[in-house]
């Protein structure tokens, strides 16, 4: 089961970067990352934190324990809203840092990590991705998939959640956003999270029966279920309530996955499964209404074969309206390797 743990820190002052480093330390003893790559969290957290405090505007530090599937490790991104680097490759090189580190800049920070991707452009900003994970573990998890799960400002829950689950060549994804946010809309979603960990990959009508049921107690919930075949390139979803959902081609042009008016748990009339062909290299992204829906991958150049984290921190970044629980959920489709095949 992939289920989120994730900080979200604002990079404003000095204290800020020893805020970070403390956090990072403690998520990385959270994913039973082993020495020597336990330790080179903290390092990368200083460095990326120190980068957006001197260089950069609105600079945010977002850590997530990583699941099973791709770990277990540590993923950081870092993002800004400007200047955004003229030349990344150049940022790249030993003796470019961010000061007062004892790291050597972005060079730094990728040899560390077990991945690392960089997406700049002048003058929106800049997103940088690194994981760590331990040494051996799997470089990716089949297929990619990254998310961003935060709580509306000052809230300490997030009435939002996701979750996916990987088994035999399919895959399986859900997020719910309660109604509101804070406690109650929290509760919501672990229901909507509870009946989904109970039945994955049933139908997504099936799906969505279970949790009505399940939340008829709480405050309700948008919910929306994508499920897919690996191997016959087959996506099928259904949603109640203002989860939106696409599907993203490689050039960045979308396609809209519908969902009914409703809301989970109090009144969901109609259920209905839409069926969809996909291509290799696809994306799916779903993500609540705490992101604004009218965003268009293909203004990004070259993102949509980025990876995954940069994709949701772009979008995250761009999109959020900023009042609100936010969550995005992207996944690559991939058709499973044929056997013997590397």
């Amino acid at each position: 089961m992939v289920v989120h743990q994730q900080r979200s820190i604002a990079i404003t002052d000095r204290s800020s970067i020893g805020e970070a480093r403390r956090i990072s330390s403690h998520m990385a003893e959270l994913a039973q990352i082993k020495e020597p790559e336990r330790g080179r969290v903290p390092l990368i957290a200083t460095e990326l934190a120190t980068n957006l405090l001197l260089h950069a505007e609105g600079g945010e530090l977002l850590l997530r324990v990583l699941p099973a599937e791709a770990g277990p490790g540590i993923e950081t991104i870092a993002l800004d809203r400007g200047p955004g680097i003229a030349n990344p490759h150049l940022s790249m090189a030993d003796g470019v840092s961010g000061g007062g580190t004892r790291g050597c800049g972005l060079g730094a920070v990728r040899r560390l990590s077990a991945d690392f991707e960089i997406y700049s452009t002048r003058p929106a900003g800049t997103v940088v991705v690194s994981r760590v994970r331990n040494a051996g573990s799997k470089s990716r998890a089949q297929p990619q998939f990254s998310a961003i799960c935060v709580p509306a400002p000052g809230e300490s829950e997030c009435g939002d959640a996701w979750q996916l689950r990987l088994d035999s060549g399919r895959l399986s994804a859900v997020v719910a956003d309660g109604l509101g946010h804070g406690p109650l809309a929290a509760t919501a979603s672990s229901h909507a999270m509870e009946a989904f960990g109970e039945r994955p990959f049933d139908s997504p009508c099936g799906y969505l029966e279970a949790a009505h049921s399940a939340l008829h107690t709480s405050r309700g919930a948008a919910i929306a279920i994508a499920q897919v075949n690996l191997g016959l390139y087959k996506l099928s979803y259904a949603g109640v309530g203002n989860i939106s959902g696409s599907i993203v081609n490689s050039s960045g042009k979308s396609r809209a996955l519908l969902s009914h008016n409703g809301i989970v748990g109090v009144e969901a009339r109609k259920l209905q499964q839409f069926d969809h062909q996909w291509q290799d290299g696809d994306l799916l992204i779903m993500h609540s209404d705490g992101l604004s829906a009218r965003w268009k991958l293909d203004d990004y150049p070259g993102l949509a074969q980025a990876d995954t984290g940069v994709v949701a921190a772009i979008l995250y970044r761009d999109a959020r309206r900023g009042r609100d629980d936010a969550t995005i959920l992207v996944a690559r489709l991939q058709a499973p390797a044929a056997p013997g095949t590397n």
